[in-house]
């Protein structure tokens, strides 16, 4: 997973930039980078690490001009260690210097590279080149047209930012599958792959990018185009949608509005589903931090009780989930939680967490509230058992990594070594969104609708 964001027509874009990219630093933390333009020069600076790392204020005063656009990553394929592997990847078309940002993943990378009049200049392995290449070597009189000639051939899921001159441009995918929204103050704009940016810089969310839209933005005007496989249309598609269940159960900020909802709402709602299918005899619910934080009050609230804090997290440990390596992650869990013994001690616990991936982090918390002396352990999981690596974006690639994909939920039970565990089904997960048709569910189903 990654996350893409900028700021057009303001002061100190990439200071701007740096800021929504610590706002949504919880979508990854491997690489970080942002590149501005003055009007005629592009200027960035990127590395491994947080933003936090790999951004001063020294670097940031080098970052010149009122447009900027920024990138945080984890890897999803193998990366070359000898390439410059972080984003925005930079370019030239034209005479006219390019930068591109991307979240999502593409499926057909094999098949692009065959699109390309010179394979043989890509530096890296990332799918983002390809689509920075395909613009550039565009001879396509119209920019619309070269941004067509970019996205017409990709499948899979992608959003982007492209930056050049005074110009944004930011791209959704016709699934729709990453979301990425827009924000304003003023004549300014913001692009953020969750509102939780526009929120920590007090800007206002105005709409979400349609899928499908490509929307250019410049000092002189604004417009939207739309496409999809076909061709360019003035207006909306109906192209049938592939939104990620994922974002709303798992990685955006619960403070975001993703695909037009609220994620705390979602969280509530899923967590009072979740009761009601997989109830329990108990008065001490607690939810695993962050991200089921709200999942567990919502759970809670469903038995008129309210939710313990029952487990404090290390904030700078970080996701286990998105680390790259299995012993890192590992190593992190035994490092990332705190059990308040006083607080289940003696107890029957419900633990309500989003999800179970590769039983890493629910193997070793479990182990850590039997040894504050819980007296039962009983798991409830919003989402339904992962049973299929994802191709779009997030970073199972591996089927023999999805403990589900292998296991009974008996031997997860035992294998954590919980007293219960209960998943919500696929069809209980779709009864909590309006239009189910409408979201990919395919890490629980094995159907792939991209």
């Amino acid at each position: 997973m990654c996350g893409v964001f900028g700021a057009f027509n303001c002061r100190k874009a990439a200071e701007i930039c740096y800021v929504m990219g610590h706002a949504i630093q919880h979508r990854a933390k491997e690489y970080a980078g942002i590149a501005s333009s003055d009007g005629s020069n592009i200027f960035c600076h990127k590395a491994k690490g947080i933003v936090q790392e790999v951004f001063d204020q020294d670097t940031l005063d080098k970052l010149h001009g009122k447009c900027a656009i920024g990138h945080i990553r984890y890897s999803t394929v193998e990366d070359n260690p000898k390439a410059d592997n972080a984003q925005p990847i930079l370019g030239v078309f034209n005479n006219r210097e390019v930068a591109i940002a991307h979240n999502g993943n593409l499926v057909n990378y094999s098949e692009l590279i065959t699109k390309l009049k010179h394979p043989e200049r890509l530096k890296t392995k990332i799918d983002t080149e390809i689509i920075l290449r395909l613009f550039c070597e565009s001879l396509a009189e119209s920019l619309v047209d070269r941004i067509y000639d970019s996205v017409k051939f990709l499948r899979g899921s992608y959003s982007l930012l492209i930056l050049f001159d005074d110009t944004v441009i930011a791209i959704r995918d016709p699934w729709g599958n990453r979301p990425l929204s827009i924000g304003e103050f003023g004549d300014s704009l913001y692009f953020s792959s969750e509102t939780v940016s526009f929120e920590s810089l007090g800007v206002n969310t105005k709409r979400s990018v349609q899928p499908g839209e490509i929307l250019i933005v410049s000092k002189n005007e604004s417009k939207s185009y739309f496409f999809d496989e076909n061709s360019i249309y003035i207006s909306p598609t109906n192209h049938k949608k592939a939104q990620c269940i994922f974002e709303k159960i798992y990685y955006s900020h619960p403070g975001s509005v993703v695909f037009d909802e609220a994620v705390v709402d979602f969280h509530l709602r899923a967590g009072k589903k979740l009761c009601q299918v997989c109830p329990t005899n108990t008065n001490c619910v607690v939810g695993v931090p962050d991200s089921a934080v709200y999942h567990a009050e919502g759970y809670a609230n469903e038995m008129g009780i309210s939710s313990v804090r029952a487990i404090a997290r290390h904030h700078y440990i970080g996701r286990t989930f998105i680390l790259p390596f299995q012993y890192l992650r590992d190593l992190a869990v035994r490092k990332k939680f705190i059990i308040i013994r006083r607080l289940v001690e003696g107890k029957d616990v419900v633990v309500v967490d989003d999800s179970i991936v590769r039983l890493t982090t629910m193997r070793g918390l479990v182990g850590l509230i039997r040894f504050a002396g819980a007296k039962s352990i009983n798991l409830r999981i919003v989402s339904p058992m992962i049973i299929s690596p994802c191709y779009y974006g997030i970073d199972t690639p591996n089927k023999s990594e999805l403990i589900a994909a292998n296991h009974s939920k008996e031997e997860i039970r035992q294998e954590c070594g919980a007293d219960s565990l209960e998943f919500l089904s696929v069809e209980d997960l779709k009864s909590l969104v309006d239009n189910p048709d409408d979201y990919c569910f395919a890490c629980m189903t094995g159907d792939y609708p991209i």
